[in-house]
């Protein structure tokens, strides 16, 4: 209890840090910077406190929405952190470049922050940190300007962030990614234009072109900016995002491969898990494309004794006739957790090895524990179960009882619809009341809709085949001698 105690009392001194640190960061850059500038006399003294005021409200704001968040880890807050300091700096920087050209805040690739926040950290905090980004950009860009230049600045940075949040789907696509970007281009000019051109002379101005320039320019910026950035967040913090998840999916990953090749029944058997546990997550709202990820590589600690599972035990004899139960469950119980420490060891991410850890929970192996029950019938039960944890989010949980389920229709000789029911039911009745879905986040609801999602996709694959006539009661076909 008293480890306990520690540990969650370091955690929370770690979540107080990254909120403090996501908080802060932005809003004492602006000050800084704009207290340089009131050292150089670039800034006035109400224009100092001005900013002190914005900085403070900034600072609350990112503290009350950081808040909502369940979890809120260590690597967004050092994404946040670079991403959002950096972009004050290069507005600073901008700034003190051309301080009397009034348009180069056009010049600013605002909306490669607003895409990269949404990804590295999440969508609702980018909408929320492209409001204040907007705020602090506008504030350092019209230092000793009027209100009217003010609100310019601010409505294109949000526009612009905004409509980049909503346009950029899938960033790691580059021509895809240049695609989206012209209707954001043509937003920029649109922008420009309302703010800049006010007779057919101001259109055709060397100022207007040279602001609808860098605009246009800021956009192609912003798409290399989020196209070399994006891959050093991923690999630095280990991100899992989708594109990442993509590139583990792919079956020339040398670990699937390992796995096809030292055990393809635990291969074939992995893929069916993955298909059932997408589906299943997706029809609760889960995220389907980690669990399919999450499935190919559960079970990749069997590849090291790969004859001591069922699945690959095709014409040989099962070994474990010939050994006692408690070697057995020993080789068995083991294996969720030396493939986690091969996928740690491959650098795979956190969430892909809790899962390998979490598939089994603290399940017991029944087969092996009533096998030595009737040797010895005071063997306790906490030597065939295995040691966790259970599963700790939705995606887990979904594995857990598709992992079992897939391995109890297999072996079952064309099982019909109300078997396979039977089967899913029990196996997920089993898994609440042994006390395996608690920390996972799932309903009773959630429960049946993953229960019907299991049944239509075995009854798909288990019923799908064509049922040919008897070849002894059809004509023999003719073979044409061309």
């Amino acid at each position: 209890m008293g480890n306990r105690k520690r540990t969650q009392h370091s955690s929370s001194k770690s979540s107080n840090f990254n909120l403090i640190v996501t908080a802060l960061v932005a809003p004492l850059f602006l000050m800084t910077i704009v207290f340089i500038y009131y050292l150089q006399g670039h800034a006035t003294e109400h224009e100092l406190v001005v900013t002190c005021l914005i900085a403070v409200l900034l600072i609350v704001i990112v503290s009350l929405e950081i808040s909502h968040y369940k979890e809120w880890t260590r690597n967004m807050s050092l994404a946040n952190t670079l991403l959002s300091g950096g972009m004050v700096l290069l507005m600073g920087a901008i700034y003190a470049f051309g301080p009397n050209i009034d348009t180069l805040y056009y010049l600013i690739p605002i909306a490669a922050h607003a895409v990269l926040i949404t990804y590295l950290v999440h969508e609702r905090f980018a909408l929320v940190s492209s409001v204040l980004m907007a705020i602090i950009g506008a504030n350092l860009l019209t230092l000793s300007s009027d209100f009217n230049q003010f609100v310019f600045v601010f409505i294109y940075f949000l526009f612009s962030q905004w409509f980049a949040i909503f346009l950029y789907d899938f960033i790691t696509d580059r021509i895809s990614l240049f695609k989206t970007s012209l209707p954001l281009i043509v937003l920029h000019i649109a922008i420009v234009i309302t703010f800049e051109v006010r007779s057919f002379d101001d259109l055709v101005s060397v100022d207007t072109v040279i602001a609808i320039a860098f605009a246009v320019l800021s956009i192609f910026v912003s798409a290399v900016l989020i196209l070399g950035l994006f891959p050093l967040f991923e690999a630095g913090l280990n991100l899992l995002t989708e594109s990442k998840l993509l590139s583990l999916a792919n079956p020339n990953h040398p670990l699937l491969k390992q796995i096809l090749v030292e055990s393809p029944g635990t291969y074939h058997h992995s893929v069916m898990v993955a298909n059932l546990s997408e589906s299943a997550c997706e029809a609760i709202g889960a995220n389907g494309l980690l669990a399919r990820v999450a499935a190919y590589y559960h079970d990749i600690g069997k590849s090291f004794q790969p004859h001591y599972f069922i699945e690959n035990q095709q014409n040989i004899s099962n070994p474990h006739d010939e050994l006692d139960p408690k070697v057995s469950a020993e080789i068995i119980l083991k294996h969720p957790y030396e493939g986690a420490a091969i996928l740690r060891e491959y650098g795979l991410p956190d969430e892909i090895i809790d899962m390998t850890e979490q598939h089994h929970g603290t399940t017991l192996l029944k087969y092996f524990y009533y096998q030595e029950k009737e040797n010895d019938p005071d063997v306790r039960e906490e030597q065939f179960r295995y040691k966790g944890p259970i599963p700790q989010s939705k995606e887990s949980a979904v594995i857990n009882i598709c992992d079992s389920v897939e391995a109890a229709v297999r072996s079952k000789s064309n099982p019909t619809l109300e078997e396979i029911r039977q089967v899913v039911r029990a196996i997920i009745h089993d898994r609440l009341t042994d006390g395996q879905l608690d920390d996972s986040q799932l309903t009773l609801k959630d429960l049946r809709v993953i229960k019907e999602s299991i049944c239509d996709m075995l009854n798909g694959i288990f019923h799908s085949r064509i049922e040919y006539p008897d070849l002894k009661d059809s004509q023999p076909a003719r073979e044409d001698s061309s």
